[in-house]
């Protein structure tokens, strides 16, 4: 067995893929085949939403194949390897297969429950026989794996912003326990109290589980990101969907915390 060298590694990240960053890792993988000590060629697969799959040698076809204009992506791989990896007659000699030679990037988007904590990955392999050229291409390919973008995000400020208002309303009922007003004295005044309470504490709340304790279910993900997409075909439009809906739920979010910190320092006064 020759000795080979390289790296099986999973970086676990929420990523946005456009046709530009496809197009540098595509530019890295053609050079690698270029360099194989025997002909190579770059093969795309590509699975779609509903669990079918195609291969193809071009990049036309990843971007603008009618499958991805219809449907999302849901894992994309690119691999270089040989052109005829069997063996084969040279000569008098019958050549071993070829092995010891493979460059892989595999970005997956999981398929996720509401409440599913996972997130997204994206896999590489090197492997060579030449310890200098593998390590070359760990090294491109990782520097483009770090800068792939992860997607926009809602500043979870606004999250914890509803501690002011929560203290406002703490306040209140500490005054209301010791000496109630009539409006806390009535059930639908007391019960509207609590829930102004409630919805401001359960907001910080989603500040705190996401920031302190790293706790961001899918359903998160999908209302305040950042959520992983490929930018073209369907996945394009999807993913502007989405970006629409983070923005109303940021909007939303904001207009809920003036509101209950105007009520808070109502009930405070």
């Amino acid at each position: 067995m020759t000795l080979t060298n390289g790296v099986d590694e999973v970086y676990y990240k929420s990523f946005t893929l456009t046709e530009d960053g496809l197009k540098q890792f595509q530019k890295v993988l053609e050079n690698a085949a270029q360099r194989f000590p025997a002909p190579a060629e770059l093969i795309y697969t590509i699975v779609t939403s509903d669990f079918r799959y195609f291969e193809t040698k071009r990049l036309e076809d990843v971007t603008h194949d009618l499958e991805v204009q219809k449907k999302d992506i849901i894992q994309l791989a690119m691999e270089s390897q040989f052109s005829s990896p069997d063996a084969r007659i040279e000569g008098d000699a019958v050549k071993p297969p070829l092995e010891g030679w493979n460059v892989r990037v595999i970005f997956s988007i999981l398929q996720k429950s509401p409440w599913d904590t996972r997130v997204d990955k994206i896999s590489l392999r090197v492997k060579s026989e030449d310890r200098k050229w593998s390590s070359d291409y760990i090294n491109r390919l990782e520097n483009l794996i770090y800068e792939v973008p992860r997607g926009n995000r809602t500043p979870t400020i606004i999250f914890w912003l509803f501690v002011v208002p929560l203290f406002f309303f703490i306040k209140t009922l500490l005054v209301q326990l010791s000496a109630p007003a009539d409006w806390y004295l009535r059930a639908f005044g007391r019960n509207l109290f609590f829930a102004y309470l409630g919805i401001s504490a359960l907001i910080f709340l989603v500040g705190f589980a996401v920031d302190a304790l790293g706790y961001r279910p899918y359903a998160y993900r999908l209302l305040f990101g950042p959520d992983s997409s490929f930018i073209w075909g369907q996945g394009k439009a999807d993913h502007e969907a989405r970006e629409y809906a983070r923005q109303i739920s940021m909007a939303i979010v904001g207009f809920l915390f003036i509101i209950l910190l105007f009520i808070s320092m109502v009930y405070a006064v």
